[in-house]
């Protein structure tokens, strides 16, 4: 009941109205679910807190921590590096390159691109993907002694080669994009007169890597 309506029962010497009313949005939760909401939450927590803590350097206690959590990370996909790298890997550059039928040139698919249009997180997600499918290759390379085996590289062309009406087969590669050291940046700042270093110089960038043939008719 508005203000309004009380005051004018109130001058009539009725009392305000003060029955109970309905929670606005319906019922709310039971405790039993905001307990379990709750000890999840925290569990969740921990387990970020304990891979954050448990990167080199860190105590054992921190290590064990982390461990214990294992699995957790694995399966919510939680194991990346918290902190600064120190000494970074080389980053997986893989490149497809698409046949044509119908006498168009051969095109060239990045992964990563060098420009990924919306949000950072874009780039970041087609790192892991070209990551992903560096590792899966040399896996299969160790596994069946043969490195166009790997099963990534097969989902990856199929995907291209439905993107890509007319394509009749892809060739996978990847290479290394190394990352510079602190003399050989130094070295090319000084002795040009350029104010910034070319992170993408053909230099930085490995012999090409072969992953694999794929048709695109699925075989």
């Amino acid at each position: 009941m508005s203000r309004r309506s009380w005051a004018v029962r109130g001058s009539r010497g009725e009392p305000p109205d003060s029955s109970p009313r309905e929670p606005v949005g319906g019922p709310g939760w039971s405790p039993w679910a905001c307990r379990s909401a709750g000890l999840l939450i925290a569990l969740h927590l921990s387990a970020l807190i304990s891979g954050v803590l448990g990167v080199e350097p860190s105590s054992p206690l921190e290590r064990a921590l982390a461990g214990w959590f294992g699995p957790y990370h694995a399966l919510v996909d939680l194991g990346y590096s918290y902190r600064f790298y120190t000494e970074p890997p080389p980053t997986p550059v893989a490149e497809a390159t698409l046949r044509f039928r119908d006498g168009r040139p051969d095109e060239t698919f990045r992964l990563p691109a060098r420009a990924v249009a919306g949000p950072l997180m874009r780039h970041q997600r087609q790192l892991a993907l070209a990551h992903a499918l560096y590792v899966d290759a040399r896996e299969a390379k160790d596994q069946t002694g043969s490195i166009d085996q790997g099963r990534l590289a097969r989902s990856y062309a199929g995907r291209l080669c439905r993107l890509n009406p007319g394509c009749v087969g892809v060739t996978w590669r990847v290479t290394q994009h190394l990352i510079p050291n602190r003399d050989q940046v130094r070295e090319v700042l000084d002795s040009s007169s350029t104010a910034r270093f070319d992170l993408f110089d053909d230099s930085l960038f490995s012999t090409p890597e072969w992953i694999g043939d794929f048709p695109c008719d699925g075989s």
